[in-house]
């Protein structure tokens, strides 16, 4: 008897001839000689290259020789026990045609979409995507008029410059249409099709992007996106309030008003015992765009009547105005990351504090300073933040909340803070790459892609600043024809990180309120004390004359 896993061996068989006796009477046809052949007469057969197939014993040296045999494990017996030499799984397969290659199904190559993005975000976010492999779709839901592309294509760019900057394809609405989403996610989901795509997040780049972007990646089957039942909450600063307030969260007072001639400031202002002044605002502005302080009843009618009877920022008819309560402290811009793969779902990255003036009817940004968001003395900011994000359903990317609070020297920390508004998408300033610059070990645009195509985001221990970063406002107080510019070279400064001049030789300019009124912009980078000089110096030395209209 052979031991398990062999065979008996296979001897040759001498030719049989049986004798049928002649006694007996058998029918012609089935008269028959049955020869049973032996290896003796191996000439008339066909020899099998493969032994295997003739069921002779195939040693563990030979199928490491052979493709199409696999070996899986050792011995699964203990020693003392059965005498076995090898456990072997002999896996063969049979083909019509063995030079027919199978048709598989295709590789899908993942891919992301970045909506109406500005270029120096746009190239920070491209790194990204190059070192994960992601196929990069941008959408310009209104392209940008010739005055604009001439102004700025940084800020506006077009079709072009973004495919030359390493974006892989462009949708914009067809010509003479305005931008639907239905449309522009049927027409995504035809280039996964034809394309074999596979998206897997929707990033928004600006304020306007964040009504449309989840809704889209609810439309393409993404799961990565945020909570389509706070969508209007997102952007309507109305809604936003009121999603805050239900949350448990202290938000400013605030009515909506409705009548084109102002005619309800009066009952608003009384109904929730405001003093003067008070802020008058559009409910989905963006850039300190058409938000106004008014000091006077006449003021604050005019301003809520123009809010209600016109276009606002977004392109959008306002149907309402918000009337608010002017809120006195210390401004904050606190951003944040949110992904389900982190602890509490959201985490704060980095605190900026805004120093502004009261000028020309509203808030004038001077400059923007980067803290130290592990300092205790922010620490209810940051849980005041956190439970913003959560009241608003923002569940992956970055986001940013603008608040107020005030500082207690006896306690020697921010006290009772308010929300002024959320942004569900990456803070604008360049602030993501100042803080990439100067947080050790963060990365915010890699944080960014991964969060929103659903992937685990990795942040650092400490997202304590190693060095100072400010952006700074450059001012202007006049209005009209600039005919020459000096001290525009920004780079002569030792703290020098970046800069742009929007106000060209040449072309208008106004009285710089809001941020794209600013002439220029500078960021700095570096020690306390050469970042406070060099603030001074490009805001004193940066002197534009114009020809007044």
């Amino acid at each position: 008897e052979p031991k398990r896993g062999h065979h008996k061996p296979t001897h040759s068989l001498d030719p049989i001839i049986l004798i049928i006796p002649t006694t007996m009477e058998l029918p012609a046809e089935s008269f028959h000689s049955i020869i049973v052949p032996s290896g003796e007469i191996a000439a008339e057969t066909e020899e099998v290259a493969h032994e295997a197939l003739l069921g002779a014993e195939l040693p563990v040296e030979e199928t490491k020789k052979i493709a199409t045999v696999a070996t899986l494990g050792n011995d699964p017996f203990q020693k003392g026990g059965e005498d076995v030499e090898h456990h072997s799984i002999v896996a063969t397969e049979i083909v019509r045609d063995p030079c027919d290659q199978p048709n598989h199904d295709p590789v899908l190559q993942n891919a992301v979409v970045f909506f109406n993005p500005r270029l120096p975000d746009c190239r920070q976010l491209l790194e990204s995507t190059k070192k994960r492999g992601l196929f990069v779709m941008a959408i310009l839901p209104d392209p940008p008029k010739r005055d604009l592309i001439t102004k700025s294509l940084e800020y506006y760019p077009t079709a072009e410059s973004l495919l030359e900057i390493g974006v892989h394809q462009v949708y914009e609405p067809p010509s003479g249409q305005e931008f639907d989403v239905c449309e522009c996610a049927n027409h995504l989901q035809t280039i996964e099709s034809q394309q074999n795509l596979r998206f897997l997040g929707v990033i928004p780049l600006r304020e306007s992007a964040v009504t449309y972007t989840d809704v889209i990646g609810g439309l393409l089957g993404i799961t990565a996106h945020n909570d389509l039942g706070h969508c209007s909450s997102r952007r309507d600063k109305g809604l936003m309030k009121q999603a805050v307030a239900s949350a448990g969260l202290r938000v400013a007072k605030f009515a909506r008003l409705t009548a084109r001639d102002g005619s309800d400031v009066a009952l608003a202002i009384k109904n929730l015992d405001l003093e003067f002044p008070v802020v008058v605002k559009t409910p989905r502005g963006m850039s300190t765009m058409d938000v106004y302080i008014c000091d006077t009843m006449d003021e604050a009618v005019l301003r809520s009547g123009q809010i209600v009877s016109s276009v606002g920022p977004d392109g959008k008819k306002a149907s309402y105005s918000l009337l608010e309560e002017f809120l006195v402290g210390d401004e904050f811009a606190i951003n944040l990351i949110a992904s389900p793969t982190l602890p509490r779902g959201v985490r704060v990255t980095d605190i900026w504090k805004y120093n502004k003036v009261i000028a020309h009817g509203t808030r004038v940004n001077q400059w923007q300073t980067m803290v130290n968001p592990e300092d205790k003395k922010y620490a209810s900011l940051v849980r005041y933040a956190e439970g913003i994000c959560r009241a608003v359903g923002v569940k992956h990317g970055l986001a940013h909340v603008e608040l107020m609070t005030t500082f207690n020297e006896e306690a020697n920390r921010y006290v009772d803070p308010v929300m002024i508004e959320i942004g569900a998408r990456l803070a604008g300033g360049r602030k993501a790459i100042m803080a990439q610059a100067t947080v050790p070990g963060w990365h915010p645009f890699d944080a960014m892609v991964d969060s929103h195509c659903g992937i685990p985001v990795r942040v650092p221990l400490s997202f304590a600043p190693s060095l100072v970063a400010r952006h700074v406002y450059i001012p202007n107080d006049k209005a009209g024809k600039v005919t020459a510019i000096k001290g525009n070279n920004f780079d002569r400064l030792k703290t020098h990180y970046g800069s742009i001049v929007l106000a060209k030789v040449g072309e208008r300019v106004k009285i710089a309120t809001n941020i794209m009124s600013f002439p220029a912009f500078v960021w700095l980078v570096g020690t306390p004390e050469d970042v406070e000089e060099d603030t001074r110096r490009a805001r004193e030395e940066f002197i534009i004359e114009v020809e007044k209209e």
